[in-house]
This record gives C-alpha cells, sequence and structure tokens, in this order.
C-alpha cells in the first residue's frame, strides 16, 4: 500500500507494471540469446545456457501471472493499431486525431448541403413561388 501510494497506481496499475517488468525481461532475455546464436562461439555456451535458462524461468512466470489477466479485454482495434507497428499508447491520441478529422470533414459536408439548400430555393422559387413559401414556413415552425 505504501508503494501504491506513494507512486499514485492502484492495484491495477502495480498488476500492469510486474506484467510490463516481467515482458520486459523476457523480451531483453531473448534479444541476448538471439545475439550469443547469432554469433556462437564455444566459450560462450554458458552464457547461452544462463539466458536460456532465464527465458524459460521469465516463461514460467508469465504463466503464474496470466491467470491475474483473464479479465483484461482488449479491443480488436487496439490489437490492430499494434499489428502495424504502432504504440498502443498513441491509440487514443490517434483516435482522437482522427474524430477531429472525421468531424471537420461532416462539418465541411453539412455546409455544403446548406449552400445547395439555398441554391436550389432561389433557383426554384421563380418557377414555384407558393410551394417554396408553403415549404419555408414549415421549416420555420420545425
Amino acid at each position: 500500500h505504501d508503494k501504491m501510494a506513494a507512486n499514485g497506481h492502484s492495484g491495477a496499475g502495480i498488476k500492469l507494471d510486474t506484467l510490463q517488468d516481467q515482458l520486459e525481461a523476457f523480451i531483453e532475455n531473448l534479444r541476448v540469446v538471439g545475439v550469443i546464436t547469432g554469433d556462437f562461439q564455444q566459450n560462450s555456451q554458458p552464457v547461452l545456457n544462463d539466458r536460456l535458462n532465464r527465458v524459460v524461468e521469465n516463461m514460467r512466470i508469465l504463466d503464474r501471472l496470466k491467470d491475474e489477466y483473464r479479465d483484461v479485454q482488449i479491443p480488436l482495434p487496439v490489437l490492430d493499431y499494434i499489428d502495424q507497428g504502432h504504440n498502443p499508447e498513441l491509440f487514443t491520441r490517434h483516435q482522437l486525431e482522427q474524430t477531429l478529422a472525421d468531424h471537420q470533414a461532416v462539418q465541411r459536408k453539412v455546409q455544403a448541403y446548406k449552400e445547395f439548400r439555398s441554391q436550389l430555393i432561389q433557383q426554384l422559387e421563380p418557377a414555384f413561388p407558393a410551394e417554396i413559401k408553403a415549404y419555408l414556413a414549415t421549416c420555420q415552425q420545425k
């Protein structure tokens, strides 16, 4: 609780930090194994064995942690965003930017329809004055 109060994390935040730490350790150990095997020499066998043991231990820890995350649901668009090589922490920002762009496009369409309506009324009024007058009266009542 002191750690939670000190850093402002909730229990869920600490739980996610633990998972993140374990995943980072796992990835780092895999990276080192890749470096060692990429330029393997006989004298690096003990280091490789040590790193492989660490990878196995990381996998055991992750396996134990998995049950704590059964209730976590990640929206499919977030996973798609990650699959595209983007940082998941930027997903919300990207969505807000996309929503703003979509809103601006809709506003331009609304403005175009208003201008079209005005032009249409202007063009039709000489030919159908009574109908246009009735239409405009109906619109004002709404």
